[in-house]
């Protein structure tokens, strides 16, 4: 990989010239020039990140195929001389008339389509309440009498007060895109303003609510990228303080949105709400990997040529940067355990995003900063950052055991309060408060039956089984059974008509209305009675029907409350009833009750996943586990917020335990190989922790404000659950930064780690298993893994490596070159022995305290040094590698004694 790489740097136009090409093709794809729009379709339908084949989307389906759209747009008109007078009953006609001129509109009901069923003798009139109006004016005073005695309209058509007039208008062959583009709702208030001359006009249904959050979902894309593409300008500049350097790295970050981009349109995938998010984790995760890299790059200022700077970037950076990338992508991926279309678009796409993003911080990056020159970049000043490491690492060393035990006390804490978590979403209260479809909606909601239109599909597979007087009345007494339901404001049966017919063809005594006692007479009556209306609540075969109810909550907490009762109820229904809840908004509530309920077990498997990368690239499962607690413990914190502030979980905030574990371990990485440098380097673990947090210190401290920053633009977003999104993902960054600089030293403190890459660029000499007496036995990687444990040194020729007569605390192994071992007698210096690969040295005065000989390096030397304490932790760590490497030391020692024995006699 690290060949591939440097070919991409060392031919930097050919690199820039195929990445232009690419970029041009994906920009083409994805953006139309001639209307100046994006190509990229949004998806506002909550319904639809269900799966195709889920069972209650298959419910609302059938339930469209026989009764249309039972989601209909609710307009309602403000008459404020009341709506039941000759000239506002007119003006009701004239304007239900335009309404159904309206392109796909199917059919209007209000005061001049819905039935006024009165009698007189034999003679039974079934128009509708403008025409009787028209036909006799004299009536006109009666008609809210007759409204307000009638059970199926009251506040309904007519508001609670009489000054509100409501039209349902049911859609044919509905198309969202097509609605959004004609500016539905805009069109219906002129055209009602125009025909009424009222100036209170109010729009709303479920229609009408999508149309607003794909409104919002592409005006947050449109804002929130400029912005953030503004804050990569922004860390970049105050990181590196050169105009290049920035154009180069915002270059990268907008290349890998851009392929994203165009690889979602290219498999057909809509921006919804989930994926809306993409666009802003593949930025700020391209803008850390570029700092990565450049920190890399600038770390030894203009003392070497710019090629070389690159080259030696990309030998550095190019592997750990790529098990970030590795780690994070594990993080979305997770998600895949999710059922859910929606969530198994977001995860590949973030992912293949995320993937991208590091390619091209890996060739791009350096291609762009070659070609832009050599600069003259000027580090910032370091003595605050090595201050205010010293502090924290004495503080993490000092204190360690109560940063830990704290530590564990709040995993424990949060993982309480986050198992009584439930989900909880707000769909159109998730809007500002004076967002016109909230303002339009809660007054619609609070003048009438309620906005929020839920269906009951009743079907019986058995043609004129609705006929039947005992079905009949079960249905009835359901509908009675709903209405006495908190949430519902309206319930509307085909019964209801019904027993409103029955009454009326008895002269309006209130006695009849009930329904009648033989089928043929039911039949009879719907059919007499039926026209339009009598097709919005059963079929003409009369085996399906639908109960139309209005709800006046929001909330996906109350609905999924209020659809359990109703489910429980439903089950009571005798047989052949078969009867299930729909609806836009309860299929929302479904949706977003199945995005959550896989929470755990997808943090647990991101947690698994990634604990596994760690494990391989430390080496150690133990190490894997130091390495990830760090980042479990703010998702703890994150979750019982979750719980103490009653936010709950929502499709969005449901997401980002995730995206902060496969985040936030980067900087936990980081940290850990510059300490297993450092403590291999200076052979003490606590020196290390001051050390290695003073070196990751500053760009771990710049990638968290470059993250948070980026998510924190999501607070400019019109939907309350993406500013959640938003605050919340920043919040618990800020909390894994944290983490990293207090528990992560802490824990480290404990422990020197062995990572992946020290264990393919560690140098041992050619098989060192077998050429190395010590090492004998192990595999090469075992031998590596005792050598990363232990301390590599490098002496000159002429150095003193052991002073006879000093205390003996370690012992060492040649690794390459030749010492001398000798000793003064009676002042003659007379030489032991001559020593070369794979010696053991120092190991008497090791056992005996005291070094029995002197040994100077005659060339230079590479020696591998070890003392008790790399022992132990071998021991502990790896027991196998540790029982191999003291048989060995045995055997070298009894080898020693059989010698020196043998020269005695």
């Amino acid at each position: 990989m690290l060949r591939l790489l440097e070919r991409f740097a060392a031919r930097p136009w050919l690199t820039l010239t195929v990445m232009t090409l690419i970029s041009l093709l994906a920009v083409f794809s994805i953006f139309d020039f001639h209307s100046r729009q994006l190509k990229l379709g949004i998806d506002p339908a909550m319904e639809r990140l269900l799966p195709a084949q889920d069972s209650d989307r298959a419910v609302l389906d059938r339930a469209r195929a026989v009764f249309g759209d039972t989601d209909p747009v609710l307009l309602t008109v403000r008459f404020e001389d009341g709506v039941f007078t000759a000239a506002n009953l007119a003006t009701v006609a004239r304007l239900s008339d335009r309404l159904r001129e309206q392109p796909g509109v199917a059919d209007v009901f209000s005061l001049a389509t819905a039935p006024n069923l009165s009698a007189s003798g034999e003679d039974v009139e079934v128009s509708s309440f403008t025409q009787q109006a028209e036909a006799d004016p004299s009536r006109v005073a009666l008609l809210a009498g007759q409204m307000a005695d009638n059970p199926v309209y009251r506040n309904t058509l007519v508001s609670a007060d009489g000054k509100e007039a409501a039209f349902a208008l049911s859609l044919h062959d509905f198309d969202e895109q097509a609605f959004r583009a004609a500016g539905y709702p805009e069109r219906l208030t002129a055209l009602a303003r125009e025909v009424s001359g009222a100036s209170v006009v109010r729009v709303s249904g479920a229609p009408v609510i999508k149309r607003a959050t794909a409104d919002a979902l592409l005006k947050t894309f449109m804002v929130t990228v400029p912005m953030v593409l503004l804050v990569i300008v922004g860390v970049l500049l105050v990181a590196f303080r050169d105009l290049r350097v920035t154009l180069a790295g915002t270059v990268t970050v907008s290349v890998a949105l851009i392929w994203t981009l165009a690889i979602a349109h290219w498999l057909g995938w809509k921006l919804h709400m989930l994926t809306a998010l993409t666009p802003v984790l593949v930025v700020t995760q391209g803008l850390c990997y570029c700092i990565h890299w450049l920190a890399d790059y600038v770390q030894h200022g203009d003392t070497r040529p710019p090629a070389a700077r690159a080259q030696w970037a990309l030998k550095h950076a190019s592997l750990p940067l790529a098990l970030n990338a590795l780690t994070t992508c594990a993080g979305f991926l997770a998600l895949l355990l999710n059922d859910l279309p929606a969530i198994r678009q977001f995860a590949v796409l973030t992912a293949i995003g995320t993937a991208l993003a590091a390619v091209l911080a890996l060739t791009l990056l350096p291609a762009l900063t070659l070609l832009c020159g050599s600069g003259r970049y000027r580090q910032p000043r370091e003595p605050i950052y090595h201050a205010i490491a010293a502090r924290l690492s004495r503080l993490a060393v000092r204190r360690r055991t109560l940063i830990i035990s704290s530590a564990i006390g709040l995993l424990l804490v949060g993982g309480v309060l986050a198992s009584q978590l439930k989900p909880s979403a707000e769909f159109v209260r998730g809007f500002p408060e004076d967002a016109p479809v909230r303002v339009d909606y809660e007054a619609i909601n609070r003048n009438f039956d309620g906005a929020n239109v839920l269906t009951v599909l009743v079907e019986t597979h058995v043609p004129d089984a609705l006929t039947d007087p005992a079905l009949a009345r079960e249905i009835d007494r359901f509908a009675d059974w709903l209405r006495q339901q908190p949430e519902v404001g309206g319930v509307y049966t085909y019964v209801d008509l019904l027993k409103l017919l029955n009454r009326s063809l008895n002269e309006g005594d209130p006695v009849y209305a009930v329904v009648p006692d033989n089928a043929p007479a039911i039949k009879q009556l719907l059919v007499f009675a039926g026209g339009e209306q009598i097709k919005r609540v059963v079929d003409k075969q009369f085996k399906t029907a639908a109960v139309v109810l209005r709800v006046k909550v929001d909330d996906a907490a109350m609905l999924t409350a209020f659809a359990q009762r109703v489910d429980a109820r439903l089950a009571l229904l005798p047989p052949p009833l078969s009867a299930s809840l729909t609806g836009s908004s309860l299929l929302a509530t479904r949706t977003v009750a199945q995005l959550t309920s896989g929470q755990w077990a997808t943090v647990a498997l991101t947690a698994a996943l990634i604990w596994a990368i760690l494990a391989v690239i430390f080496t150690s499962p133990r190490a894997a586990l130091l390495a990830l607690l760090p980042n479990l413990v703010p998702v703890s914190i994150y979750y019982g917020l979750l719980q103490l502030t009653g936010i709950g979980l929502s499709p969005t905030t449901s997401l980002i335990a995730s995206i902060v574990l496969g985040i936030s371990v980067d900087d936990t990485i980081h940290y850990m190989v510059r300490f297993n440098r450092e403590a291999r380097a200076r052979g003490s673990e606590v020196e290390a922790v001051h050390h290695a947090l003073a070196g990751v210190l500053r760009p771990i401290t710049l990638t968290m404000i470059a993250l948070c920053l980026g998510f924190l633009v999501f607070l400019g977003a019109d939907m309350k659950s993406q500013v959640q999104f938003g605050a919340l993902a920043a919040f618990t960054l800020f909390l894994s930064w944290a983490s990293d600089i207090t528990l992560t030293p802490a824990l480290a403190s404990y422990a020197r780690i062995v990572t992946l890459w020290d264990l393919l660029r560690l140098d041992l000499g050619h098989s060192p298993q077998h050429t190395i007496p010590l090492l004998s036995g192990l595999s090469l990687r075992q031998a590596r893994t005792f050598a990363l444990l232990s301390n590599m040194e490098k002496l000159p020729g002429g150095r003193r490596v052991i002073t006879e007569g000093d205390y003996a605390r370690d012992m060492y192994v040649i690794i390459d070159g030749q010492v001398e071992a000798w000793v003064e007698r009676n002042g003659e210096r007379k030489t032991l022995a001559t020593l070369g690969r794979g010696a053991v040295i120092g190991e008497a005065g090791y056992f005996g305290q005291r070094r029995t000989a002197n040994i100077d390096a005659t060339s230079n030397v590479r020696l591998l040094r070890f003392d008790s304490q790399d022992l132990e932790r071998l021991r502990l760590r790896h027991p196998r590698i540790a029982a191999t490497v003291f048989r060995n030391l045995n055997r070298i020692q009894s080898e020693r004694i059989a010698r020196m024995t043998a020269m005695l006699n």
